[in-house]
């Protein structure tokens, strides 16, 4: 199923800090007391976490209590070793009625489930062609360019969103308008060409002209410059009858300009 099995150094499924099943490297002793502590420390609020470190990547899948755990070479790609992690979830949901066992699990209840999915994982034996369920479509996106399109990752490709074609197809329609106003005309105007332009970022349906939105701009600049008068002579209004009404209250507190005189 991977491309190069030395380069898993191991990989479990466990319930909480019980591991349930697990596949070890032979080639590498002591490996299981590293994966329990990482186990143990199980990032909380993560669907899919990954972290490399001293040449070595761990990744966790999490789904609800259950932990599908890898331990890979940093070479190993991404998309590679959620497939591993995919597998193993598989494999459990397939597990029907010996699924009660996940209820009150006891450390490798699941083993001898598991030694074909573990063999089939390392092995390269029929499982190649699975279906991606741990929402890896923009995962796969980001590193599909570096994957090579084969039959082991032709499903995978297929489910990377194809934003070029939609793209692709816009182009192509605007060519052949592009074409067919030269045989009309032979000169295509700048008012057309800004119509296309603004189009493709539009609905198809031949999207607003830069000029008429340049209108509508200077317009609602116009109207609000309006607004902002109005309010001005508002303000201004209401401040002189204040004072036009402070000076009448001084002008009867005085008797007129008697204060002012002594």
């Amino acid at each position: 199923m991977i491309s190069n099995p030395s380069l898993l150094s191991y990989t479990c499924i466990a319930k909480g800090t019980v591991v349930l099943a697990e596949f070890a490297s032979k080639e590498e002793p002591g490996i299981e007391d590293v994966a329990l502590r990482c186990i143990e420390n199980t990032p909380p609020h993560h669907s899919m976490f990954s972290h490399t470190v001293r040449k070595k990547t761990y990744t966790f899948a999490i789904d609800s209590s259950i932990v599908y755990f890898a331990i890979t070479d940093e070479t190993m790609e991404k998309p590679e070793s959620f497939r591993v992690l995919n597998r193993l979830r598989s494999a459990v949901q397939g597990l029907g009625s010996d699924a009660a066992a996940l209820m009150d699990p006891s450390p490798r209840c699941l083993q001898a489930k598991m030694d074909p999915v573990f063999a089939e994982i390392v092995g390269g034996g029929g499982g190649a062609d699975v279906d991606l369920e741990l929402d890896m479509d923009l995962v796969v996106a980001r590193e599909s360019r570096n994957l090579s399109i084969d039959s082991t990752k032709g499903r995978r490709a297929a489910l990377i969103p194809l934003l070029g074609k939609p793209l692709k197809a816009l182009k192509k329609k605007n060519k052949r308008l592009h074409t067919e106003e030269d045989s009309d005309s032979g000169v295509v105007d700048e008012t057309t060409s800004e119509s296309k332009k603004v189009d493709l970022c539009g609905n198809g349906n031949n999207g607003v002209l830069r000029k008429e939105l340049r209108n509508g701009l200077l317009t609602d600049h116009h109207k609000a410059k309006q607004i902002w008068k109005k309010h001005v002579w508002v303000v201004l209004t209401f401040d002189f009858c204040v004072c036009a009404v402070l000076f009448g209250i001084w002008l009867w507190v005085c008797q007129g300009f008697q204060c002012v005189n002594s």
